[in-house]
């Protein structure tokens, strides 16, 4: 347990209310949406587990991805959530699908330890400030042999300036430093992890664009557009591509 934890650049009003928002449930990943899909491919590629392994989900709402590692492999899974509303969603999500697992409505740095053969980690690290105890933090669920999987939001290059454009205070609330892959190298080796994994995915997508002026529209609009043809998957770049992910191994 982190004491005093690291400080989160992010409050509760921006999950409950900009990121969950209205949430209709059952929900599961949705491969008709672009990063969705290429989320799935990259975790059936990269980051599979077999039947009755357990795995973890750090910020876990509304559990989509709890529902596809327990539908797809077969796993035994469980997430932490600190928000209330968030909890909550996730339970029922987990309860709509049919899906047997747990949520822990906690602080993920107050929580007591488990080990999970594979712990998943998407849209967290980045809103913290201190990106090298959040990981280490993070470390301390991932069972021997296990694998730790860290995906961010790539708000490098443009999808940098765009958010600049259109609202600077969601830009804010996300630490440049854990978009960068070459620091997920260094961490890997200080805390006994292994990189398997670490590349662009998602090609360039407007979808992480929080749109606040209506300055950004117009390019926003267009490159919708660009994004629904299936090819542009493929299409990736550090400076565009719309995530980042990463996968590592204890040793």
């Amino acid at each position: 347990m982190i004491d005093p934890p690291v400080a989160n650049l992010a409050d509760p009003a921006f999950w409950e209310e900009e990121y969950l928002g209205e949430v209709p449930l059952p929900v599961r990943p949705d491969r008709s949406i672009a990063f969705e899909r290429c989320l799935t491919n990259a975790l059936e590629r990269h980051a599979p587990v077999t039947n009755g392994q357990r795995v973890l989900e750090v910020g876990c709402a509304p559990a989509k991805w709890l529902v596809f590692y327990a539908e797809r492999f077969g796993a035994d899974v469980e997430g932490v959530e600190y928000t209330g509303r968030g909890a909550s969603l996730s339970r029922m999500n987990l309860e709509l699908t049919r899906v047997r697992g747990k949520i822990h409505h906690s602080d993920f740095f107050r929580i007591e330890p488990s080990r999970f053969d594979l712990v998943l980690s998407l849209g967290f690290i980045e809103h913290f400030d201190d990106i090298e105890a959040a990981f280490a933090r993070h470390v301390e669920f991932v069972a021997p042999s296990g694998r730790l999987v860290i995906g961010v939001p790539n708000y490098r290059g443009l999808n940098r300036w765009l958010q600049r454009l259109s609202d600077v205070d969601h830009l804010a609330m996300h630490n440049a430093r854990a978009m960068e892959p070459q620091l997920y190298y260094q961490l890997a080796a200080r805390n006994g992890l292994q990189l398997s994994y670490a590349d662009h995915i998602g090609g360039f997508d407007p979808i992480i664009i929080k749109l606040g002026r209506r300055r950004a529209l117009p390019f926003v609009l267009l490159a919708g557009r660009y994004r629904r043809l299936r090819i542009a998957d493929r299409i990736n770049h550090p400076l565009a591509s719309s995530y980042l992910l990463v996968v590592m191994q204890r040793t």
